[in-house]
């Protein structure tokens, strides 16, 4: 009975904190123009709006000492709720009477009034939608003209085809996906065992974390633990809607719940990329709607079911790696919806955009860094085309950027960076640090051949000749809607690609390998532009080609074989054949004992040490004691002492390798570590022999000893 009451409270919280908060804000910002967005376009925007909203809400009632418990949380977001809904209302008045006027015109003129009667007469009788049977005219009478019904039901026919091969993709790439996390599910990994202790601090303390941690340094020959300093490896974003979730759902976060949220937050930023690709070929080189369906479709393949393990997929779901997939998520979104802001010269687009942008810096500054990047590049080259092409036009744009919603939004954003809550990034100039000469090997740039290995060698080769095929045709006579649409395709690729590859250029110091990670995405979109757009070219250039058709099909046939092979082979080569939790369990329990027996008495003076290299999900151990991040201290791995480059402390070595040493024992009296965890099958030897360690709780692959 828990168990079925733990599963409602946990979907009613992932609804509440990541849907509905969303949902209800896009009405209120569009609630005349509803029609602005397809089903599948709200269910993913809900979702990225959701986490900025519920992250800037909560970050206020921190701001505000207002406690964050299951309670308070939903009281927020009810209050939120019935804010925007009161919007919608207020606003549907008013558009009652501006129809009730609009009606009144009609009567004035009833052949108008006839015609519309008709349609909507015929669509209930054949059971289709009005919309389908006529379109309102350009001219200036307004008259209504009715469509061909052969063609709107084919229309119809061939929707429902697309509509049942996208259910069948997403099913697929769950699948796929499901498969590699039942055996990885359990939370066992370093980098989301790192970001929970942060979530967990919120969940018991109710409060906002403070980003900071002790550090052991060696001051004048004795070695000591510092006061909190403060770090900038964290953004609250990463961590708020884990917290939301657990204390609404009342789950532990050393559960399923953070992966599980994770790869909600995947799948979500795939369909991301799904929309996006969607609207920038919705009129591009004069395809039809079903030819940029298919782009979009083939680009949610490519992403989803090909390739759904390698990172920055499946993999970084049981990883952990928060940052990245929520980057990998609202990159997307945010272009999406700059791009309708700018091509539909709609303010309210060029709103949420921001809005959107904000929620991104305020939750990865890595992918908040790359997004500048990415702007940049897609500015200097829609300028560059657009004055080549003689349609650059300043004022058309202007219009856009200087309106009373952008004034009011950034007025707000300002006054929240600078009274509310600074990231901690800006707080502590860690900017400094990734500006400047690559300082590490790994910050150097990527080889050609690890760049393509990262992307994927037929989604790279695809991508590279999309990218060619879309600048050439950018410099051909095109609308604005492909000029915007080819800048971001053309800037979002250039700007990826040498931030990994050549960050000199730049004068980026960042990780080469983990921008590499963003990559995926606009050469994806590229490569399966081309391969719809050679299908296209050799149906309507057959009598054109150089060689026969049947040539065309078959390569095109192997190139399809090709790339289905390599991201089958890559997903089979990521499976992990069975789950190996007893290791981690074995920690898990441990350290519950451990925080039992201590109870209230752990203290500076009564430090626990544990071995970062035979332990497993050794990294959680600090959610059961929630003293400091740095706490437990880390024996970490042995090749981070012979880093010549950054040095490090010796005593969390030397007191598990050489506990009996003089300089161990130096390390113990200065540090105040009573409590050691080690795994007794590589370092058991050296305690049993020494008398001054007592063993207080021993399993297969960790035991716990006690210096008095």
């Amino acid at each position: 009975m828990n168990f079925i009451l733990e599963q409602i409270l946990f979907y009613f919280a992932i609804v509440a904190v990541l849907f509905l908060p969303g949902w209800f804000l896009l009405q209120a910002i569009f609630k005349k123009n509803k029609s602005l967005f397809n089903p599948i376009e709200k269910f993913v925007i809900s979702f990225g709006l959701s986490i900025v909203s519920v992250d800037f809400l909560i970050i206020l009632m921190g701001r505000i000492s207002v406690p964050l418990t299951r309670w308070s949380i939903l009281l927020m977001i009810i209050l939120f709720l019935i804010a925007c809904y009161l919007i919608v209302n207020i606003s549907k008045k008013s558009h009652l009477s501006s129809r009730k006027s609009k009606i009144l015109d009609e009567l004035a003129n009833p052949r108008i009034s006839i015609i519309r009667d008709l349609g909507r007469i015929k669509a209930i009788l054949f059971g289709i939608p009005d919309k389908l049977f006529f379109y309102r005219s350009q001219t200036h009478d307004e008259k209504y003209v009715f469509r061909n019904d052969s063609a709107s039901k084919n229309k119809i026919k061939n929707f429902n085809k697309q509509t049942l091969l996208i259910i069948l993709i997403l099913f697929l790439t769950i699948f796929i996906k499901t498969i590699y996390l039942q055996n990885t599910i359990f939370p066992t990994s370093t980098d989301l065992g790192h970001h929970m202790y942060w979530s967990q601090q919120i969940s018991q303390t109710g409060k906002l974390p403070t980003y900071e941690k002790i550090k052991l340094k060696e001051v004048d020959g004795k070695y000591q633990l510092t006061k909190p300093q403060p770090i900038s490896d964290f953004i609250i974003g990463e961590h708020l809607i884990f917290s939301a979730i657990s204390l609404i759902s009342g789950i532990s976060l050393i559960s399923y719940l953070p992966t599980l949220i994770l790869f909600l937050i995947n799948i979500m930023g795939l369909l991301a990329m799904f929309i996006l690709s969607l609207r920038i070929f919705n009129d591009n080189f004069k395809f039809s709607k079903l030819h940029n369906n298919q782009i979009a479709i083939l680009t949610l393949l490519l992403l989803g079911p090909l390739w759904a393990i390698s990172s920055p997929q499946t993999k970084f779901v049981s990883g952990g790696v928060i940052g990245n997939l929520l980057g990998n998520f609202f990159i997307p979104l945010c272009l999406y919806f700059y791009f309708r802001a700018f091509t539909e010269k709609n303010s309210k687009m060029l709103t949420v955009a921001l809005f959107l942008t904000m929620g991104l810096f305020y939750t990865h500054h890595l992918s908040g860094f790359i997004f500048l990047f990415i702007a940049t590049f897609t500015t200097i080259v829609f300028i560059t085309i657009s004055t080549i092409n003689k349609k650059f036009i300043i004022k058309d744009y202007l219009k856009i950027i200087f309106s009373p919603s952008i004034f009011a939004f950034l007025l707000a954003a300002f006054c929240f960076l600078f009274f509310i809550y600074t990231p901690a990034y800006l707080s502590n100039h860690a900017t400094g640090t990734a500006v400047g000469a690559p300082s590490k090997a790994t910050r150097a740039g990527l080889t050609f051949t690890q760049f393509k290995y990262a992307i994927g060698e037929p989604r790279l080769a695809l991508g590279m000749i999309g990218l060619i095929l879309i600048t050439i045709f950018s410099f051909r006579k095109i609308s604005k809607h492909q000029l915007i649409g080819n800048s971001i395709l053309i800037g979002w690729t250039l700007a990826i690609s040498l931030m990994t590859i050549k960050p000199q250029w730049l004068h980026i110091n960042l990780p080469s390998g983990r921008i590499a990670n963003y990559a995926n995405f606009p050469f994806v979109i590229l490569g399966s532009f081309v391969f719809v757009w050679i299908i296209n070219y050799t149906k309507t250039n057959s009598n054109k080609l150089f060689l026969p058709t049947k040539i065309f099909v078959l390569g095109l046939f192997i190139l399809l074989i090709s790339i289905f092979s390599s991201g089958s082979y890559d997903n089979s080569q990521s499976l992990v054949k069975k789950p190996n939790n007893q290791k981690a369990l074995q920690t898990f329990q441990a350290s519950r004992y451990l925080k039992n027996y201590l109870q209230d008495n752990i203290s500076n003076s009564n430090i626990v040490l544990k071995d970062h290299n035979y332990l497993k999900a050794d990294s959680w151990i600090k959610l059961f004691f929630i003293q400091d991040y740095s706490l437990p201290l880390s024996r970490s791995y042995f090749k981070r002492y012979n880093d010549s480059t950054k040095p490090r402390e010796m005593c969390t070595l030397w007191m598990i390798s050489e506990p009996a040493s003089e300089r161990a024992q130096k390390c113990y009296n200065e540090t105040g570590v009573s409590f050691i965890m080690i795994n007794p099958k590589f370092d058991n030897v050296q305690f049993e022999s020494n008398q001054e360690f007592w063993k207080v709780y021993v399993g297969e692959d960790i035991a716990i000893y006690y210096k008095p």
